[in-house]
């Protein structure tokens, strides 16, 4: 699991010196900083952010903030947030044009930013056709869920946190929340594993019993009602029941003999 990472456009060095500091107390990671849309698009190729921040009037830039998230948005969608030290209709018009994208004033409070990056986060995911729309995970936790096919993202407390679908090792249902486990890390999420696996619906994630899934990647053997997960140095054991044992043996590429 990593935080969410952030393509930084903004001509302005002390701006982004502040933005910077600001979103990595809260959790993001900057990919880098760039003051014109050539670094930007260089930064881009190269990093592949899961979200970026462009100021609309890059002094200096063949693109300017707009042309930008269009020409990024031609190699990979993403979601954008556009900053702007005044809110000029013209402008404000004119992002609205632009694909998939938010817009926050330079001057707002790091909560409204906070809330801005959110908003995109949602919006992106929510029209995305090959993706699982957000929602919030229960009432009140101040979590959700943005899944994409390979990863999805955690809200927590505004924090982004980016999960490979590819490290899961089991997935662990605790009442009204579940328990994600990973070679490295333990995330507790307040959402319930039927809803979970809904809004993830990976190939690789099976369900074994009412309380547990596991990332059938990482299976290393089974046997009656036991599972064996490959997990760090060895291997961990997860209950197969008989109400999920058929569905989840199907979706198991098993060699059958002649």
């Amino acid at each position: 699991m990593k935080a969410a990472s952030i393509l930084l456009v903004e001509d302005d060095h002390i701006i982004a010196a502040n933005l910077q500091e600001q979103l990595e107390q809260q959790g993001y990671r900057i990919t880098g900083h760039a003051t014109n849309s050539d670094e930007a698009m260089a930064l881009f190729q190269k990093e592949r952010p899961d979200i970026a921040l462009l100021d609309i009037e890059l002094n200096g830039s063949t693109l300017d903030g707009i042309e930008l998230s269009i020409a990024l948005h031609t190699i990979s969608p993403l979601p954008i947030l556009f900053l702007s030290s005044h809110d000029k209709r013209e402008f404000v018009e004119r992002a609205k044009q632009a694909p998939m994208v938010q817009y926050v004033l330079k001057s707002a409070p790091i909560e409204q930013l906070l809330i801005a990056l959110d908003t995109a986060f949602a919006t992106f995911y929510a029209r995305r056709p090959a993706v699982v729309a957000s929602v919030p995970a229960s009432s009140g936790s101040g979590c959700a869920l943005y899944a994409a096919q390979d990863f999805f993202f955690v809200r927590q407390d505004y924090r982004h946190v980016r999960v490979e679908v590819a490290d899961i090792r089991w997935i662990e249902a605790k009442e009204h929340a579940v328990k994600i486990v990973t070679d490295t890390k333990v995330i507790a999420f307040s959402v319930r594993l039927n809803s979970f696996l809904e809004q993830v619906p990976h190939p690789a994630l099976m369900r074994t019993h009412r309380s547990w899934a596991v990332n059938t990647r990482h299976v290393v053997a089974y046997h009656r009602g036991r599972v064996m997960v490959r997990y760090r140095e060895g291997t961990q054991e997860i209950p197969l029941s008989d109400k999920w044992r058929e569905s989840f043996l199907s979706g198991l590429p098993n060699l059958r003999a002649d």
